[in-house]
């Protein structure tokens, strides 16, 4: 059985692990943005390919760092605020980025279109309701 001490720094370990990933996360997202700030072809990069995998990695650090949590009952100590706090700036700094490159994106794919953007008209009480019973 593992020491409160052992369980302490293996989750602090994890939450490090964590933290790296996020920063490769974060590094990875410059680095569409400069394409997309560029040329915006994100095709040839290769970068959906890396999302993929780093996305795959991140869903591993949080399930192994959830079994971690519920196995012991880890007390919040300066180092894991100190670590814990590290990670989520890194992650915030990340989920702002990819909010940046997703309007590249949009702009990219709108400007890229045959020119014209179809409105599509607000639907009224009547069609709504129309729809609602042809789907009953």
């Amino acid at each position: 059985m593992e020491t409160p001490q052992a369980a302490r720094v293996s989750v602090i370990d994890l939450i490090w692990a964590h933290s790296t990933l996020c920063e490769e996360v974060y590094s990875l997202l410059l680095d569409e943005n400069q394409i997309l700030r560029g040329a915006g072809r994100l095709e040839e990069s290769g970068i959906l390919d890396k999302k993929r995998m780093l996305l795959k990695a991140l869903d591993d650090s949080l399930q192994q760092m959830r079994a971690a949590a519920r196995a012991t009952a880890v007390a919040k100590t300066p180092t894991l605020r100190s670590v814990a706090a590290k990670a989520q700036r890194v992650l915030l700094k990340a989920m702002l980025l990819d909010k940046e490159n997703e309007q590249l994106l949009l702009k990219h794919a709108l400007s890229s279109s045959s020119g014209e953007v179809q409105i599509i008209p607000k639907p009224t009480a009547k069609q709504v309701r129309k729809r609602y019973e042809f789907q009953n």
